[in-house]
Parts: C-alpha cells; structure tokens; sequence
C-alpha cells in the first residue's frame, strides 16, 4: 500500500482541528478560534464560518447574562421596595394601635379622677371613637390576610342600602361636627328598596369610603349619592362618594388600592392611618360581585370614589318603616328584657362586668359562669330564659358545653360570643347547637335584640322604642327559632 502524500495527511490535520473548535463550543466555550490558512480554500471557509458562529454565540451569551443581572437586580429592586413599604406599614401600624390605646388609657385615668357629668359624658364618647379606630384597625388587618388567603366567606342577607348609608352617616357625624365638615346623602335610593348581599362587609366598604373622605377633608363637605337599577329581578348599585379634600396626586393613583403600595406610605406618614382600607374593601367589593374605582381626582379639590355591584332585588322588610335609621340608643332598649333571667357564661371577668351590667340596665336578672362545665351545673340546677356563651372558655369550651346541653335535650337558646369573627368559628357554633353568634364587641343594642328575637321572634324593645333591626349577618337562626 502506497503511503498517503503530505498534502492529504495535512488536510487531515486541519479537520481534525476544526472539530476540536466544533466539540469546545458546544461544550460551552465560544474563547477559542480556528485558525485560517494561506490557501483559502473550503476548509478555511468552514473554519471562518465556525469563527462567525463561535462570535454570535459569545455575543448571545454575553446578552443573556447581561439580561439575567438586569432582571436579578430589578427583582431586589423591586423586592426591597417592598420589603420598605411593608416596614413602612409597620412602624405606621405601631403608631396607629398606640395612638388610641394611649388615649383609652388616658381618658381611663381622668375617669377614675371624677369629674362633672359633662366632662365624663365628653371622655366617654372619645373613649368609644378610640376603641372603635382600634378596631377597625385590627379588622382590616386580619381582613387582608383572609382576602389574600381567599378565606373570606360571605353571609347573604336582606339588606336595604339607604338605611345602611344613613347608619354609616350618622356614625361619623360627631367626627365631621367637630371638623365643620358637612356630611349629607344625596339623590338617594328608594328608602324601601333592600337588595340581597352581605350586611357586614357591604357597611366594611361603606365606613372605609366615608372615613377616608372625612379624614382627607379639612373644610368644606362630603356628599354621597346612591342610584339602583333593576333588570329582571337584578339590582345594579352604585354609590359615589365626593368630598372636597386634597385630592390625590397623579404619580400616586396607580399604588391607590395595593396595601403597602407607595401612595398608601406617602398618605399615612402626611395624613395618619395605615393605607389597608381602600386596599382591602377593593377586595371586598369583588367578593361581593362588584367594583371599587377612583373616578375622578384633582390635587386640592377633591377626590370622588365609585362603588358598583350588582345583587338579587328582594322584597323583605324589617321594621314598619324602612327609612328608620337602625342605630339602636341604650335608653331605647332600657327596661327591654324586664324579667329576663339570663346565664352568662363568660372567663374574661371584665366582660362579665361591661354585659352584666348592661343586661342589668334592660331589666334582665343575670348569673355568672366562668366556663362551659359550670355553665351546665347551674342549667341543671336553676331556671334560666337564655344563655351567652363564650366561645373559648378554660376547663371546658363554650362550643363543647352547647354540645353536652343539645344531647341532654336542653332546648334553651343558646348565644355564642366570640372575639373571632371568622365564618369558620360562626359555622362551628351553629353546628354545636348554638342558637345565635354575636361577634366581640357587640352593641348592647345588638346583643337585647338577639335575646328578644330569640325568645320572642320579634324585634322591639319597647313599645314606645323605634324597631330594633336584628344584623342577620351576626344572628344565625338554629335549633331555637
């Protein structure tokens, strides 16, 4: 056999290297080139081809990475914005819960120094406006938690609009006296018109769209107006809230409604509040079939707030008169539950005091229990009309007595009282034969009507009372009605 010329044993030479550049790139490596040859011939033209490719795949590399560290860096970016405005929330929330438990504490201290009937009259009310920021506080927060976790369920109920509306007004009229800030309902709904929905988170969205215009308004007025249509049976709701405040900056309105967004920062450093109402009834005006929008805002006149929603038209009617306001006062339910012989059973020995007294002040005769095992001992031993039952009780829960009572026969109403008002709790209670659930706190006015619907099936206090409207949000009928 002829041995091969030199020619053919350096072209050989020449792929073998062109294939090692070939195996370097696809294992990653775009550094190296193959080297050209004077002759110009295919193999170099191969070769400046494998350089061109092994260029193109450097320079994608080199984009790539370059895209990965922008989108890596606007990440963290974006990460310790947020990281700021959660911390933000909470420096502001700190404040917010301190405020007013220092004026509680406060005005607890002026209390106990006596003072004119006026002057004590004037704490109390402040005492009740701080308790009730608190609160509100509290609930949006655990609302926004509920909502992002989708564990906010709803209770439909007959509700009528304008009475729900007037209710909100007046609850915020000390506030908007104080202010010189006009309040007023305009072209208003059909006082007698009721629509089906959720009474509690309907009034939620209600006292966030009227207290943030009543916060944000130093002078001049705040009108609300209401329209309702109907289409086969369907209601469409929309309700405008208008005030003259100072209105809301362009830059800010698209962090509006998220609930550690920019804008909500900004307003509660310069305006008070924690920035979540807003946040959380947009939320909840989609968990009522419905929507929350700006619709329109200009910096230093003012800013008008749209909710719409769309729910079951119904007939239904509590009361003789539907344009009635539903605030219950405590001198309408006095003497209300003359008679009544009621067991509370409560561990908390402050709450047995506040809701033994005021049943007291409605005529009702009251024994105590400190917890479900006691409560049963006295049910087996003396006559009782009604029974209160705290939900979390040591020794044995209220939920694990109402059960023990239920399978002895006890047909006793039975209330449960808890600080959760979570519709999980609610239905646990309902399913542990409770006859109703009232949510801590409650209005004294709330919890007579609950005694007297349940014992009675009807709703007055007094015959010379207005009618007392029972929240069938908070009134569950079970085994007693």
């Amino acid at each position: 056999m002829s041995e091969p010329d030199a020619g053919l044993r350096f072209d050989r030479g020449r792929v073998t290297t062109l294939l090692d550049r070939l195996e370097a790139m696809a294992a990653g490596d775009t550094r190296i080139r193959a080297a050209l040859s004077p002759m110009h011939d295919e193999l170099d033209a191969i070769a400046y081809g494998i350089n061109v490719l092994a260029e193109e795949l450097r320079w994608t590399h080199t984009r790539m990475i370059d895209a990965e560290r922008r989108e890596l860096r606007r990440s963290k970016e974006e990460a310790e914005r947020a990281n700021e405005s959660k911390s933000e929330f909470l420096r502001t929330a700190s404040h917010e819960i301190r405020t007013p438990i220092a004026a509680i504490l406060g005005i607890a201290d002026m209390l106990a120094l006596g003072g004119s009937i006026e002057e004590n009259v004037d704490l109390v009310a402040r005492l009740r406006v701080n308790c009730r920021a608190l609160l509100a506080l509290v609930g949006n927060v655990l609302d926004l938690s509920r909502l992002e976790a989708d564990k906010i369920a709803l209770t439909l109920e007959p509700v009528a609009p304008l009475e729900l509306l007037r209710e909100v007004v007046d609850s915020f009229e000390p506030d908007a006296r104080r202010k010189g800030v006009e309040v007023r309902i305009e072209n208003a709904v059909n006082p007698a018109a009721m629509i089906q929905t959720d009474r509690l988170r309907f009034r939620q969205i209600l006292v966030n769209l009227v207290g943030n215009a009543l916060k944000f308004t130093a002078s001049g007025s705040i009108a609300i107006s209401s329209r309702l249509g109907n289409t086969a049976g369907v209601a469409q709701l929309t309700i405008d809230v208008a005030d003259t405040g100072i209105g809301i900056e362009p830059e800010q309105r698209p962090y509006l409604f998220e609930p550690f967004g920019q804008a909500n920062s900004l307003i509660a450093r310069d305006h008070g509040g924690t920035g979540l109402g807003l946040a959380v009834s947009r939320r909840l005006a989609h968990q009522l079939g419905g929507s929350l929008i700006l619709l329109r805002s200009e910096p230093g006149r003012g800013s008008t707030f749209r909710f719409a929603m769309r729910a079951r038209l119904v007939s239904a009617t509590f009361g003789d008169s539907p344009s009635e306001h539903t605030t219950t006062s405590s001198a309408a339910t006095k003497g209300a539950l003359d008679g009544v012989r009621v067991l509370l059973a409560e561990d908390n020995a402050d709450l047995r005091l506040s809701i033994g007294r005021a049943l007291r002040l409605d005529g009702a005769f009251v024994d105590y229990a400190s917890d479900g095992r006691e409560a049963i001992a006295m049910i087996g031993r003396d006559a009782f009309d009604v029974v209160l039952m705290d939900v979390k009780m040591p020794v044995m829960s209220g939920l694990h007595a109402a059960r023990v009572l239920r399978a002895a026969g006890c047909r006793l109403p039975i209330v449960a009282l808890s600080a959760d008002a979570s519709s999980e709790c609610r239905a646990a209670s309902i399913d542990a034969g409770c006859s109703a659930f009232l949510t801590k706190p409650f209005d004294r006015g709330d919890l007579t009507a609950s005694i007297l619907f349940l014992r009675h099936g009807v709703l007055d206090a007094s015959p010379a009372a207005p009618p007392l409207r029972l929240h069938r949000s908070d009134i569950q009928t079970g085994l007693a009605s």
